[in-house]
């Protein structure tokens, strides 16, 4: 059972960083990305740095903890190097209780398998950075501002082919909760388009972060 205990790694203070490199090359950062450049792919892996420096900028914007953003980035893909067999068979070791959809589509499950991978190689046991891993796919109306930064930076990312990428980056700096809504309506949008199935928790994010929903 996780509890609100963080290890000291987690505990350090952010403004002791004032760029991207200094993150990185933390003792910490350096042994997530070695164990992230002999599992992923090249492009992967140039996605989570890419995601990193998004959210880390970001996070500067916004005040917010820029260490556990940047292992949040870090560790949002860590297990995206899994087939859909070992995806299932981490569920299956980690006794991980899926949703109906999520058995369904195991596009979802590196998010869920990730977070067990971060607490089993890496000791992260902050729950903010947990949260930002786990809801990075589909977004969850209980999004703290962590998780948030990742759920927009894992979308807007420069190195993002599509348009829209630009335009959440943009709008991230003003409106964070307006750039959340966007990412979960394009990428409700796209599952549409696709005729795919839309995660509740996608629907409740658009929803709960709507300009004008009732107060």
């Amino acid at each position: 059972m996780l509890t609100s205990k963080t290890l000291a790694v987690n505990e350090i203070i952010d403004t002791s960083f004032s760029k991207s490199d200094e993150l990185r090359n933390h003792p910490k950062s350096i042994e997530i990305l070695h164990y992230l450049t002999n599992k992923l792919d090249p492009e992967r892996l140039q996605h989570v740095i890419s995601v990193q420096e998004t959210a880390v900028a970001l996070a500067r914007y916004h005040n917010a903890d820029v260490w556990k953003v940047n292992l949040s980035a870090l560790l949002h893909d860590i297990a995206k190097w899994m087939s859909n067999e070992q995806l299932y068979s981490a569920v299956s070791r980690f006794e991980i209780e899926l949703d109906p959809i999520e058995k369904i589509m195991p596009a979802l499950l590196h998010a869920i398998v990730g977070v067990k991978l971060s607490i089993e190689l890496f000791k992260v046991t902050d729950l903010e950075i947990l949260e930002a891993i786990r809801c990075h796919t589909t977004g969850n109306t209980s999004m703290g501002l962590t998780a948030k930064l990742i759920y927009v930076a894992d979308f807007s990312e420069p190195n993002r082919e599509y348009k829209e990428s630009e335009q959440v980056r943009k709008l991230a700096e003003i409106d964070l909760n307006q750039a959340v809504h966007t990412v979960a309506r394009h990428k409700i949008e796209f599952l549409l388009q696709k005729g795919g199935l839309i995660h509740p928790n996608t629907i409740h994010t658009y929803n709960s972060t709507f300009p004008n929903k009732s107060k």
